[in-house]
């Protein structure tokens, strides 16, 4: 049996103290369903400084972590894979166990 994991972005449309929110959507990455493996960790945060946030998955198989580059608004985000993470050109890879 194979699992799919996929990433659900819930945009807030009001305040932390009303919250509302938009319906889920699920992320897609160079207009494909992202599947992040079954144990991973989304994370969003503006990683190369251009002001949209980006997305961060750190994934249990392989060890990885890959980052998605927002090439759409912070009201509309279209994500593109641009690469994993490295460390003097060298992908970061923790091993599980």
């Amino acid at each position: 049996m194979r699992y799919i994991a996929l990433i659900l972005l819930i945009p807030l449309l009001a305040s932390a103290d009303l919250p509302l929110f938009h319906e889920p959507v699920i992320v897609q990455a160079d207009g494909v369903t992202l599947d992040v493996g079954v144990i991973s960790d989304p994370f969003m945060i503006d990683w190369d400084g251009d002001g949209l946030d980006d997305l961060l998955v750190g994934q249990f198989s392989p060890g990885k972590v890959s980052f998605y580059k927002n090439i759409g608004t912070s009201g509309n985000p279209v994500f593109t894979f641009s690469n994993y993470l490295q460390a003097d050109g060298v992908d970061i890879a923790v091993s599980a166990g």
